[in-house]
């Protein structure tokens, strides 16, 4: 039997998603585990967590040797076990008889230099540079009407702000549109900078106005995966539409999903050419560069933005996406969400000859 480690930071993050992969898991001669980075004995290496019973359909505690394929959904906050718990999942990669679906990516930072050294990728790619210093933000500011700020290791549209030139002063606003501060001195902006850097580093960027008629944020989100034959399939795409006066789509901030293909008919053909073509490249060439620079990945969440002039950028990626564009898009293809990491181990199980 091929041993699959679901691994998490949290013991139940994820617990429904995991049982419904481990219910299919005996068609594909698959045993699933799961467990934390703290579960791992540091003396004997074995691991104190739970193996899905086929026959009762449930999970059972038990303790067992580190599975040899472990897919890796570990979200990292700023809390103890977090940081505990990161640099066992780097001793569990450097291992060479365990196998990652996918590796993850770095911070944000290194993840935009990356990309915006790539020879087509580069002219979807917003301008990004860190942000050290009040230096940064004026200088950025000079060229733009405003700015976004975004933490480096940022999700879900936490920790962003927007930096707007209101006259002689700053406007700093938060992802949900409140004014949160005015900018009038130099002291006040590294004041609030600080308190900025006293939680993450903070990447900017010029603010695109990727806004729907009716003045709402929106993005287009994709889902991709790898295949039984290893290769790249896109799951899903979808529309997220968030609430007006806010500056993100994201689904924790109330963000709504729409079918892609409801929004893309509205478009006028030469402009619904034009993001078509975008799209694509992006979409072929991105995830094998991603692989090429940062290691073998087995999905990928991308979320791109359309300005009104057709315009397309790459605003997100996410090594450990969510499923809902696919679920509540298409819910007919939910089935295949469960089905494909279990594909994906026989595939790998093939490669590097795990019996």
């Amino acid at each position: 039997m091929i041993s699959l480690g679901f691994l998490t930071v949290y013991e139940y993050q994820e617990h429904d998603y995991v049982t419904e992969i481990a219910k299919r898991a005996h068609h594909y001669g698959i045993s699933v585990y799961r467990f934390t980075p703290l579960s791992i004995d540091p003396l004997t290496e074995k691991v104190n967590g739970e193996r899905f019973d086929d026959e009762s359909q449930s999970w059972i505690s038990c303790m067992f040797d580190i599975p040899s394929l472990l897919y890796d959904r570990c979200f990292y906050r700023s809390d103890d076990r977090s940081k505990k718990s990161k640099p066992i999942v780097q001793w569990l990669k450097n291992r060479p008889d365990v196998t990652f679906l996918g590796h993850g990516f770095p911070n944000k930072w290194e993840l935009y230099q990356s990309v915006s050294n790539h020879p087509i990728l580069s002219f979807y790619t917003p301008k990004t540079a860190r942000l050290h210093s009040a230096n940064d933000l004026t200088r950025m500011l000079r060229n733009e009407k405003a700015v976004i700020c975004k933490p480096e290791q940022g999700s879900r549209g936490r920790g962003i702000y927007i930096v707007k030139k209101a006259g002689k002063q700053l406007h700093v606003i938060d992802a949900f549109g409140d004014t949160i501060l005015h900018v009038n001195t130099r002291q006040t902006l590294n004041q609030w900078l600080d308190s900025l850097h006293s939680t993450s580093p903070y990447l900017i960027q010029p603010l695109f106005s990727f806004q729907t008629d009716e003045g709402n944020p929106f993005d287009l989100r994709f889902l991709l995966q790898k295949n039984e034959h290893g290769q790249w399939v896109e799951r899903g795409r979808g529309v997220r539409i968030g609430n007006t006066g806010t500056f993100v789509a994201n689904i924790s901030a109330g963000a709504t999903i729409y079918p892609f293909s409801e929004w893309v008919h509205h478009l006028s053909p030469h402009k619904r050419l034009l993001i078509a073509d975008g799209i694509d490249t992006i979409l072929r060439s991105l995830p094998p560069y991603l692989e090429q620079q940062f290691g073998p990945l087995f999905e990928l969440g991308l979320d791109i933005g359309v300005t009104g002039d057709g315009a397309v950028w790459i605003i997100d990626m996410n090594s450990k996406p969510g499923r809902k564009i696919v679920t509540e898009t298409a819910p007919h293809e939910s089935e295949t969400l469960y089905h494909s990491p279990l594909r994906y181990c026989q595939f790998l199980a093939k490669e590097v000859n795990i019996q």
